[in-house]
This record gives structure tokens, C-alpha cells and sequence, in this order.
């Protein structure tokens, strides 16, 4: 099992602490009222929905080019990406009970060591660089 940090401008946070037996997955994208996100970032230039982090049956972690959200538009502030039940069941896109999920991709895609990432994954080693392209400029961030 890999213990993983990253490394976001001096900011380090370890993945591993962001997990509980109701949060299994950890989000990254931008600090917003619309959304919430695991690892929230107060920077203009990144998406919502940019990435996020799941582990591996091997205990190792992986990172994922968007983000897996109920489909549900009251939904995607839900803190453990299940639909919220704001609409008391009288949501159109989606029934409380039976939420819809879907991959909601950023506008600027995530790279790792300069390669585009897809929804399936690529699994992260120490010493990684993942790449969050942002509209004015790149935000950079290491794997350790």
C-alpha cells in the first residue's frame, strides 16, 4: 500500500487522510458554492469538476480526468457524490433513490508527466507530475 501526498504550491496534503468509510473517492477542482470538492482550490483558471483521486484494489492510487457526479443539478454539492434529496423526489433529471451518475469532464483537460489523462485512470508514482491546464496558465503539482 502507497501512502501518496501531493504537492500543490507548498501545499501538501495526504489523500489517504481524506478517505472514511463514506468518502471513497477525492475530488480536486475549483472552490465554488456550485460544488464541493475534496481538495478545493480558490483558483479562477481550473474547472469544477477537474480531476479526482481513487484507490486501486492494491492500495495504490490513481488519478482520473474529470470527476464521477450524480446527474442531479441540486446533487453535485453532495459530499459523498450521492444525490443531495433537496428535490424531495421531484427532480426531473433524477429519483432520490436511484440517482444517475456520469463522468462531468473539465473544460482544460489534466495531464500526467505531459501526457492527457482519460476517465479510465492512470495509476500515480512518487515523483509524478500532474498538470492542471488552466486557462491563463498551468498549475503544477508533484506526487510524493
Amino acid at each position: 500500500m502507497m501512502k501518496t501526498y501531493i504537492d500543490i504550491a507548498g501545499w501538501q496534503v495526504d489523500l489517504e487522510a481524506n478517505l472514511s468509510k463514506a468518502r471513497t473517492i477525492i475530488t480536486l477542482g475549483k472552490n465554488s458554492e456550485e460544488a464541493y470538492n475534496v481538495i478545493a482550490l480558490d483558483e479562477e483558471t481550473i474547472d469544477l469538476f477537474q480531476c479526482q483521486f481513487t484507490r486501486t484494489a492494491e492500495g495504490n492510487w490513481k488519478i482520473h480526468n474529470g470527476q464521477w457526479r450524480t446527474d442531479c443539478p441540486k446533487g453535485i454539492r453532495s459530499r459523498l457524490q450521492h444525490a443531495c434529496n433537496l428535490c424531495m423526489g421531484r427532480c426531473v433529471n433524477t429519483h432520490p433513490a436511484r440517482p444517475t451518475y456520469g463522468w462531468r469532464l473539465p473544460q482544460c483537460p489534466t495531464r500526467l508527466n505531459g501526457v492527457e489523462l482519460g476517465t479510465e485512470g492512470v495509476e500515480l508514482h512518487d515523483g509524478d507530475h500532474i498538470e492542471i491546464q488552466g486557462r491563463k496558465q498551468p498549475i503544477m503539482v508533484r506526487v510524493f
